[in-house]
């Protein structure tokens, strides 16, 4: 007959459950499972940083320009009020009345378009500055020769 001390005996007890214990855990994966599905979700972030947001465009500007003299209204509304008067060939004084939308370009930049609709031709392109416009090219938007001639400062906030 096989002898226990108590000692020995309480060894074997504590091993015993220790071992029921272990085979209660959940099996680990096998290699061949697949891998926990993750979630992602992505939240839409405003647009940081741009002129349409950043600068205080809404007010009048002027300038007299090459052959001309102008004002445009940028209103809070997105309307604008541009008034050019110039000379014919004759001298006499012309003035031309554009009253109508204007968009921020699509990519953030810092042009505005003015035209009755985004299909049709443009009637006007300005570069937004920190009080100041600059014409540029109504089709392509680019710097008109000698720009620094096609700048128009602004004289006044829009009313309130």
């Amino acid at each position: 007959m096989l002898r226990c001390s108590p000692a020995s005996s309480l060894g074997l007890l504590s091993l015993t459950a220790v071992l029921s214990l272990a085979g209660c855990q959940a099996p680990l994966p096998t290699v061949d499972a697949p891998p926990p599905k993750m979630e992602q979700t992505f939240q839409q972030v405003p647009v940081g940083d741009s002129p349409e947001n950043m600068l205080d465009w809404p007010g009048t500007y002027q300038a007299v320009l090459p052959q001309r003299a102008i004002s445009v209204q940028l209103r809070d509304d997105r309307t604008a009020v541009v008034r050019e008067r110039s000379l014919d060939t004759t001298g006499e004084p012309v003035n031309f009345t554009y009253q109508g939308p204007f968009r921020f370009d699509p990519a953030g930049g810092s042009l505005i378009t003015l035209s009755e609709s985004p299909e049709a031709q443009p009637a006007y392109r300005f570069f937004v500055g920190e009080n100041w416009l600059e014409m540029r090219d109504r089709f392509s938007g680019a710097p008109l020769p000698q720009a620094q001639h096609y700048r128009l400062k602004k004289t006044s906030l829009p009313p309130q």
